[in-house]
């Protein structure tokens, strides 16, 4: 098996890892030297379309993996991977709600924190969202100079 099969075997493996992204893959561009690292994750008890009370905080919970099946922690991401917020309407454009997240126990602003169970946290906190209604979650790159998150791990949920 060449390395293009074995990368395109890794990436098959670790999209069927993929929980709640729904998001396939793309072929890795000729020439780039930049890493992309597919996100595993979100854990339980996160799952699209959940309802949740305002107030309520969900815990993020994923993984970035690598080729050779190990996971990307601090000492290979400087750049911890953000969160990024929208709130979704029944009609119009998505709104970004970034600015609204109430951080809680793990997370710094934005951005996941690593920890010794080996899986990047953030505790997204609902209580200062300002409308009730469909959000949308998504881990993001924390440097898109640095590494790329494809594809990325989102989550739904519905805030009541």
């Amino acid at each position: 098996m060449g390395f293009r099969s074995k990368r395109m075997a890794a990436l098959a493996f670790s999209g069927a890892l993929i929980s709640s992204s729904g998001a396939v893959a793309a072929p890795p561009e000729k020439g780039s030297t930049m890493p992309t690292y597919p996100c595993v994750g979100f854990d339980e008890p996160i799952r699209n379309d959940m309802n949740v009370a305002k107030g309520r905080v969900l815990p993020l919970r994923a993984k970035l993996a690598m080729e050779g099946g190990k996971f990307a922690d601090m000492s290979v991401v400087k750049s911890p991977p953000k969160v990024r917020v929208f709130f979704v309407p029944e009609s119009g454009p998505e709104v970004d709600r970034t600015d609204q997240i109430d951080v809680r126990d793990y997370g710094k602003g934005t951005s996941f924190v690593w920890d010794a169970e080996a899986h990047w946290k953030f505790d997204l906190g609902t209580l200062k969202f300002a409308d009730t209604g469909k959000y949308r979650a998504t881990l993001l790159s924390g440097d898109e100079a640095e590494y790329r998150v494809d594809p990325t791990c989102q989550v739904t949920f519905l805030l009541r």
